[in-house]
């Protein structure tokens, strides 16, 4: 196991609860779709209703205060979804590399890591910035679609537009949402992960010399501030810095600018334990200091030749290394994630 390893499975677990809300939000569209293919027939006398039809008797409004209601229903949801998915994801990611550090650390070393509690798991997940905390966020998200419906299905009414044309106007309307409800997911768990990482290496620089390097995604879609940022190291109190600003980890910016900085980060730590990037496997010595050092001569150098990312050039480093065989008791993470437990 490694640290880019920790990140892919943290991303399988992610795209779970993706696809859950993907559900709520197909439900939910297929039920409003329904409910306005019967205002078509109740009111349309044979044909398509009219504004003047559908707003008599108050019943525009009458309809719209459904889809309202239903529509908080299923962000009460969501709220409840992605609340569990960052529970998930910081206790994995804490574990995890709670466990990578300990292992490489040596047997003769106990870093005193435990499960975190219910109490911290809490804290961590309620962001203490007003109105960034998940609720708040939520409900202006339903606020903003409940409103943006009432007007493209008044518009589309007023019009004299067909089912067809008004199914399509909802269907954009329901999936502007649907993308914001995902970012909000994604930018969360990498919220929450950040954290995890940090209280992991706070706990572990008590036995030994903790640094942490930026590591920017692969592609093209990463912002240019933090490309800036990739393979930089944080300063001696652990901060990163980009002009004015400045944070101990990707997505936890703070500031004016800040939420141009978190916003769907891809961005990522690596871990730098006594000087070398912890990896942990059967019957290898990673932590060889002979191969540590050739790993990170062969880093600087696609860095430095071939305009490499660090994690490309981790990767390909990775690839054609190899360290010396070791012979050692493996332990495996669930087995010690069961000692952890007690």
């Amino acid at each position: 196991m490694d640290q880019q390893e920790i990140e892919e499975q943290l991303d399988k677990l992610l795209v779970q609860s993706e696809s859950d809300i993907e559900t709520v939000f197909a439900n939910r569209l297929k039920t409003i779709l329904q409910q306005i293919s019967v205002m078509f027939k109740k009111y349309g006398n044979g044909g398509d209703p009219s504004w003047t039809d559908i707003n008599k008797y108050n019943r525009f409004q009458k309809e719209m205060k459904v889809i309202a209601k239903e529509l908080s229903k299923d962000y009460q949801q969501l709220v409840k979804e992605i609340s569990k998915t960052q529970q998930t994801q910081y206790i994995e990611k804490y574990l995890m590399t709670a466990y990578l550090l300990q292992q490489t650390a040596g047997e003769d070393i106990n870093m005193g890591f435990t499960i975190p509690s219910t109490e911290v798991v809490k804290e961590v997940i309620a962001n203490p910035i007003e109105f960034l905390g998940l609720p708040s966020i939520l409900e202006q998200h339903r606020n903003d679609i409940i409103r943006r419906l009432n007007i493209e299905i008044a518009q589309s009414f007023q019009a004299g537009e067909g089912y067809a044309v008004m199914a399509q106007r909802i269907e954009k309307a329901m999936g502007f949402s649907r993308k914001k409800a995902i970012l909000v997911v994604r930018t969360e768990s990498g919220r929450v992960r950040s954290i995890a990482d940090e209280k992991v290496a706070e706990q572990a620089s008590k036995y030994a010399k903790m640094d942490k390097i930026w590591l920017s995604s692969l592609d093209l879609r990463v912002r240019s501030s933090h490309r800036v940022l990739d393979g930089k190291k944080a300063d001696n109190d652990g901060y990163f810095h980009y002009k004015s600003l400045k944070t101990k980890a990707p997505r936890l910016w703070a500031g004016s600018n800040s939420a141009s900085m978190n916003i769907n980060c891809r961005c990522s730590v690596l871990h730098v334990i006594n000087g070398m990037l912890p990896e942990y496997r059967r019957g290898r010595n990673y932590m060889d200091p002979d191969y540590q050092k050739k790993l990170a001569d062969r880093i600087e150098k696609y860095m430095a030749d071939e305009s490499m990312t660090y994690k490309q050039a981790l990767k390909k480093a990775q690839k054609e290394l190899q360290p010396p065989s070791a012979t050692f008791e493996y332990v495996t993470y669930n087995e010690w994630k069961e000692k952890l437990a007690g």
